[in-house]
C-alpha cells in the first residue's frame, strides 16, 4: 500500500500475514536528504516510535551516542571513554595483532585509577580472550564496586573472556606492585616484560563527590575528611589543614593547587571562622568573603568553593607527589616500547605535569634542550613521544556529563630506551 504526503512522494507499507513487516520512504519535493529511500523494519520489532524514527534530530542522536550509558553506573560516569580506549588500542602490539592472526600473546593494560570501573569495562568489552586488565585503586569502596561490576571477567583462565585483576594500590606505587601480581588460576607472575598501555583518570569519581561523609563535595554537608583511603584511621584530613595550618600556608595551597585569585582573602576567612569541622562550615567561612553570584563566574561562591575543595583534596592525598611518581617512575618503568600512556587531567597542575613528561621526559620545567648545529634534539633519549594534540570532551558529552567539561586528554607512546 502507498500513502502520499507533502513531505514524501510515497510511503510504501509492506505486509506479511496481514501485518506491516516493513515500510519504505520515497523522496518527495520537501523530503530531507537523510530520509530519502530508507527502509525500516516493522514498528513491532523496535521500541522506537514513528516520530522518533523519522524526525529525531542530530542533537538527539549525538547525545545518545555520547551518553555512554552502557558503561555508566550510579558510582561513576567514565569521561571520554571512546577516546581513551581508542588511544590505548592503538598501541604497537595491538596494531601488529590486527595484521597477524597468529599473534596470540595477550595484551596487558593498567587502569591506574579504577574508580567505578567504567573505563575498564569499556576496554574489556573490546579485548580478546586472554588479554588482561589490571584495575588499580587505593579506595576500597571503588574496588568493591568495580569487582561487583566486572565479576564476569575475574578468576578464570582467560579462554572465553579477557581477564580483569583488581589491585588495591596507590597509582604512585604501581612500578613496584604490578610486577608482583600473579595470575588467579596459574599463580604465575603476569607482567614480565611491561604492559601495552596505562590509563590515568586523575578526577574524583562521581560516587566520592556524591557521598557526603567522604567530605569531597561542598554541595552536601558532611565531615571535612577527603581521604581517598578513608578506612585507614591515620593521615591528614581537610579539617586538620583548615584548623592547624597558618594563613600563609593556606594561601599557598589555594593559590598553587586551585589557582584561586582570592587565596589570601579566603585563607584569612577560614582562620577567623575556626574551628571548621564540616564541609558546610567551610562553605560558610568562604561565603563571608565571597558573593553568591558575581559578574565573573570565576569569582562566585560555587567556583571559589570548587577551587578551595580541590586544593584541600590534593594536599590531603599528596596528589602532587603521587602524580610526580607515577609519571616519572611508574609509567616509564611499566610501559613497554610502543605502548601507550593515556592521561585525563582536570586542572592546570595535572595537565602541566602530564604535558612535560610526555614532551620533555621530566615533570620539571626545562629552560634549554641540547641541540646540534642543525637544531635537532641531541640530549638523552626521551621516554615518550606525544601523539597528537590535547583533546577536550565534545559538547555533546558535556551536556550529558557536566563533570567532563574541564577534562583534558593527552596521549603519548613509549619510545625505545
Amino acid at each position: 500500500m502507498r500513502v502520499s504526503t507533502p513531505l514524501f512522494a510515497g510511503i510504501c507499507l509492506h505486509f506479511s500475514n496481514s501485518t506491516v513487516s516493513s515500510f519504505e520512504i520515497h523522496e518527495g519535493p520537501n523530503c530531507p536528504s537523510r530520509l530519502r529511500h530508507l527502509r525500516f523494519p516493522a514498528f513491532s520489532d523496535t521500541k522506537m516510535s514513528w516520530d522518533s524514527r523519522l524526525f529525531s534530530t542530530g542533537k538527539d542522536k549525538a547525545t545518545a551516542a555520547f551518553s555512554g550509558e552502557e558503561f555508566t553506573t550510579e558510582y561513576h560516569a567514565p569521561v571520554m571513554w571512546r577516546e581513551c580506549i581508542g588511544s590505548l588500542l592503538e598501541c604497537e602490539r595491538s596494531r601488529r595483532r590486527q595484521h597477524c592472526e597468529d599473534d596470540n600473546e595477550p595484551l596487558l593494560f593498567v587502569d591506574g585509577t579504577l574508580g567505578g570501573g567504567g573505563h575498564s569495562a569499556a576496554l574489556l568489552d573490546r579485548l580478546k580472550p586472554g588479554d588482561i586488565v589490571f584495575g588499580c585503586d587505593i579506595d576500597p569502596d571503588a574496588l568493591g564496586a568495580a569487582k561487583n561490576r566486572l565479576k564476569k571477567f575475574m578468576n578464570h583462565d582467560g579462554c572465553q573472556y579477557p581477564l580483569f585483576i583488581p589491585v588495591q594500590s596507590n597509582f604512585g606505587d604501581l612500578a613496584a606492585v604490578i610486577p608482583k601480581v600473579t595470575h588467579p588460576v596459574t599463580n604465575e607472575i603476569i607482567c614480565n616484560d611491561g604492559v601495552d598501555g596505562m590509563l590515568l583518570d586523575l578526577g574524583v569519581s562521581s560516587h566520592q563527590i556524591d557521598t557526603a561523609e567522604r567530605g569531597f563535595a561542598f554541595m552536601k554537608d558532611g565531615p571535612l575528611d577527603m581521604r581517598m583511603g578513608r578506612h585507614t584511621k591515620s593521615g591528614l584530613t581537610a579539617a586538620d589543614i583548615c584548623n592547624e595550618f597558618d594563613e600563609r600556608e593556606l594561601q599557598r595551597i589555594f593559590s598553587r593547587y586551585g589557582d584561586e585569585p582570592k587565596s589570601k582573602t579566603v585563607a584569612k576567612a577560614i582562620i577567623e571562622n575556626r574551628p571548621v569541622r564540616t564541609t558546610g562550615e567551610l562553605v560558610k567561612a568562604i561565603s563571608t568573603v565571597t558573593p553568591a553570584y558575581a559578574k565573573q563566574k570565576r569569582r562566585g561562591l560555587t567556583a571559589t568553593c570548587a577551587r578551595v575543595f580541590q586544593s584541600l583534596r590534593i594536599v590531603v592525598n599528596d596528589e602532587d607527589g603521587v602524580l610526580q611518581r607515577v609519571l616519572s617512575e611508574a609509567c616509564p618503568a611499566l610501559i613497554r616500547p610502543g605502548g601507550r600512556l593515556v592521561v585525563l587531567s582536570y586542572h592546570s597542575m595535572e595537565d602541566r605535569a602530564t604535558k612535560r613528561i610526555m614532551r620533555d621526559g621530566s615533570t620539571e620545567k626545562k629552560n634549554r634542550e641540547e641541540r646540534d648545529i642543525y637544531g635537532n634534539y641531541a640530549g638523552p633519549p626521551k621516554p615518550f613521544k606525544p601523539i597528537g594534540k590535547r583533546q577536550k570532551a565534545p559538547e555533546e558529552e558535556v551536556e550529558v556529563n557536566p563533570r567532563a567539561r574541564s577534562a583534558v586528554l593527552r596521549v603519548a607512546e613509549r619510545q625505545q630506551a
